[in-house]
């Protein structure tokens, strides 16, 4: 018995997946250090935690919806400003996620952990890297079906 081999069109999907994978992990970890880096930096000259925060994660936001744009080949001003507002708002939302998120891990490390202060980082940076872990799969396939999605797009893919 031979299997059958899959349709070329099945196999291009599955590649243009991959590839798109692999540019966002990549483009995912360039955006993390330069938000780690911007957040460090800030923190560290007084800025307040918040004002940190929001400069870091602003630091990765700009670069990863620059980049993931190329990587998903899209191009042209006429679709940038939807594009923009599109990932704006999954990037917004997974910034609240991980707020929320630390907040209340804060409030839990706090009643654990009160005498201990790196017990009670770790445990706080650990729910916003799992907060991000999390959404870097859900994040995956909204920038391919809502942020940069083209019917043009999908229908290739089919």
């Amino acid at each position: 018995m031979s299997a059958t081999p899959e349709p070329p069109s099945e196999r291009r999907g599955t590649s243009r997946y991959w590839r798109l994978l692999r540019g966002f992990a990549a483009v995912s970890a360039l955006a993390t250090a330069s938000s780690q880096l911007v957040f460090v930096v800030s923190y560290w000259i007084s800025s307040a935690s918040t004002l940190a925060t929001v400069l870091g994660w602003l630091a990765g936001a700009v670069p990863n919806f620059f980049l993931n744009r190329r990587n998903w080949g899209s191009t042209g001003r006429h679709q940038l400003r939807g594009e923009l507002t599109r990932f704006a708002v999954v990037s917004v939302t997974t910034f609240l996620l991980a707020a929320i998120a630390t907040n209340y891990t804060e409030e839990l490390a706090h009643s654990l952990f009160a005498d201990s202060e790196v017990r009670r980082v770790i445990l706080v940076w650990g729910s916003y890297l799992g907060t991000y872990l999390l959404m870097f799969v859900l994040k995956f396939f909204l920038m391919d079906r809502l942020v940069f999605a083209t019917p043009r797009r999908h229908e290739q893919v089919r």
